[in-house]
């Protein structure tokens, strides 16, 4: 089945079902304490839409959920596919053109990552600026025929701005670098994605945020840095310390997106 037909025919079941809306938010690994908060109009599985996989990884529970947030009404998706699952970047950029399919206009990719700024630490928030793909062809959409150049909204980032000082969150700024994975990144990694300008990395987001400049959506980027993997700061990083940074990010990534949706 093509491409297109992928989408037509999980689009149209979310429609069937009562999803659509405002703005979509795919969370990233250990995230879905962000629902916590939430209530539910309604519910998915991954698995129940067609075309849909459900996430292979610990962290990503395959939820969909219909709600409201900051008076907007919202479509989350907690969990994603990723490349280092074997996953195609059809497979990975599917979900987000679903989400345009559906008319929801704005979206809001979140995920885990290590932060390698030396001004960040553990459980701070980062809006993505930029962004940096370390995927190689493995990243590649529909070809050249789009710009990333200003992908991350100025508009949205602007409104997160003001959000998290009126919250009193603590948001940082950066460039977001995204690999194939599945391992974490050595030491000498982290220094050329230093070199390249990022300030966090991880194993997402970077396929999801072509395909959303693809489809011309607005896009706000979100990292919850969950550990400083820097000389003098380096301990070894296990997936079981991310899922519970996560755990303990989610409370504080809903009352930024909140505020961001209240503002649109």
């Amino acid at each position: 089945m093509s491409g297109v037909g992928r989408v037509e025919r999980a689009a149209g079941w979310l429609a069937r079902e009562g999803f659509g809306g405002d703005l979509a938010v795919v969370l990233g690994s250990g995230l879905s304490s962000f629902l916590d908060g939430v209530a539910e109009l309604a519910r998915a599985k991954h698995s129940d839409v067609p075309e849909f996989a459900p996430p292979g990884v610990a962290g990503h529970d395959g939820r969909i959920v219909s709600c409201r947030l900051g008076g907007k009404r919202a479509i989350v998706l907690s969990g994603r596919v990723h490349h280092y699952e074997g996953r195609s970047p059809d497979d990975v950029s599917l979900a987000v053109r679903v989400v345009s399919a559906l008319g929801v206009p704005t979206l809001v990719l979140t995920n885990a990552s290590g932060g390698i700024d030396p001004g960040y630490d553990a459980g701070d928030l980062m809006l993505i600026a930029d962004q940096v793909s370390l995927l190689g062809g493995r990243g590649s959409l529909r070809g050249p025929t789009f710009r990333m150049a200003g992908a991350y909204s100025p508009g949205l980032r602007r409104h997160a701005r003001e959000v998290a000082r009126e919250r009193g969150l603590r948001l940082r700024e950066g460039v977001y670098a995204g690999s194939l994975g599945p391992t974490y990144e050595t030491p000498s990694e982290i220094a050329l994605a230093r070199t390249l300008g990022a300030s966090a990395v991880g194993m997402s987001t970077v396929t999801e945020a072509q395909a959303a400049a693809e489809c011309g959506l607005a896009l706000l980027g979100v990292s919850l840095i969950t550990n400083v993997p820097l000389p003098g700061r380096f301990t070894a990083t296990s997936h079981d310390e991310v899922l519970e940074a996560g755990r303990r990010g989610g409370t504080s990534l809903l009352s930024l997106v909140s505020g961001v949706a209240e503002r649109l």
